[in-house]
């Protein structure tokens, strides 16, 4: 597989393919920056762009679970959560195997796939932050590392790429540096320590 674009560059090029067959509201950058504030850390700039394209994340289409994640009103407002409270939304036991205990933001996904949510912890030198999988076995809720940027997460959720893990998880030790918790929820063939 040819090496694929990305950051800002990459979601520029899903929203130019998805773009004449939906019709969004974008955010304004003072919208944004009121969601900064309320969540206290800086968006992603992947993330940033495809909120000023699509801040409901519409475009996604009708099937897409938690499309509402960042509101549907005029202004994004993402509900920040703990992993602990996502996963009593998805088992009646309503624990988590993880000990992590930063806050998330729920993230779309397609029915009878992993949850997907944007961890709200210290973003690497390129402002990008991570995105977990939430997967349940029953009785138990285990996150576990997804996607290490939203530019990949968007590319493969919209269906234009199937990635490989070793993509999807590329450049995990960057992230690992300034959110150590995260190590428990990496595979051991990407977890430096």
């Amino acid at each position: 597989m040819a090496k694929i674009e990305r950051g800002v560059a990459l979601v520029e090029r899903i929203i130019e393919r998805i773009a004449p067959y939906v019709t969004v509201t974008g955010a304004s950058s003072s919208a944004l920056d009121r969601l900064e504030s309320q969540l206290m850390v800086e968006l992603p700039p992947t993330l940033r762009r495809f909120l000023e394209f699509d801040f409901g994340f519409a475009s996604f289409g009708k099937r897409w679970r938690g499309r509402g994640r960042f509101g549907m009103g005029p202004a994004p407002r993402a509900r920040a959560s703990s992993l602990r409270r996502l996963a009593a939304a998805m088992t009646d036991e309503g624990w988590t195997s993880s000990r992590l205990r930063r806050r998330v933001v729920r993230l779309p996904n397609l029915p009878g796939e992993p949850w997907n949510c944007l961890y709200l912890g210290e973003a690497r030198a390129d402002g990008e932050l991570p995105i977990l999988g939430l997967v349940n076995d029953e009785t138990t809720v285990m996150p576990y590392f997804r996607y290490s940027a939203f530019d990949l997460y968007l590319v493969e959720q919209s269906g234009l790429v199937a990635l490989r893990d070793s993509l999807r998880l590329d450049d995990v030790e960057s992230h690992l540096v300034h959110n150590p918790d995260l190590s428990s929820v990496v595979p051991d063939e990407y977890n430096p320590g």
